[in-house]
């Protein structure tokens, strides 16, 4: 039987504890599979300062929290700012940059990225955003499928201090909401 769509709303600073279960899980999910290159090996938790920066983004109204039966299974952080790591003239301005999608990996999961890439051109509509822009570790053919398969054009690349980077693009339709 097909999973309902999940239920969307903005984070609140009550949800921290939540996010960061989510994006640890996460993070042990890459780790299992010998993927320590995305992230590290630091769970987000116990990153000096993460579950302020997360408590921030809820703050400042930038994390959609995507839930199901009442329990977190996905965010999307996303804001008409592009992080300075990304090569100047790769995003158009004025565009909604993606910081993160993140999703469940059991079967809660299940269409919960989708849905929140579809909150993100709502998102990015709203704020009359010419595209919407994100980037992603180099090293996950998963990724690429996925953002090829939702219209993201890759438009630079780059390397930060750990890893090798993908830059893409989704232009969105001018007058169309």
């Amino acid at each position: 039987m097909p999973r309902s769509s999940p239920k969307l709303r903005p984070a609140t600073a009550d949800d921290v504890a939540a996010l960061l279960t989510l994006m640890d899980s996460v993070h042990a999910w890459l780790l299992s599979r010998g993927r320590p290159g995305q992230w590290g090996a630091v769970p987000f938790s116990r990153i000096p300062g993460f579950s302020d920066r997360v408590a921030d983004w809820a703050r400042q109204n930038v994390v959609t929290l995507a839930e199901r039966d009442g329990r977190c299974v996905g965010m999307l952080a996303a804001a008409p700012l592009i992080p300075p790591r990304i090569p100047a003239g790769a995003v158009p301005g004025g565009s909604l940059f993606i910081y993160t999608v993140m999703t469940d990996r059991g079967p809660e999961g299940h269409g919960v990225g989708a849905a929140l890439l579809k909150e993100a051109e709502r998102l990015a509509r709203a704020h009359g955003a010419p595209a919407l822009a994100l980037d992603h570790w180099a090293g996950s053919p998963e990724l690429d499928r996925l953002y090829d398969d939702h219209g993201y054009v890759r438009v630079a690349e780059y390397t930060d201090e750990r890893v090798g980077n993908v830059v893409r693009v989704k232009s969105l339709p001018v007058g169309r909401v």
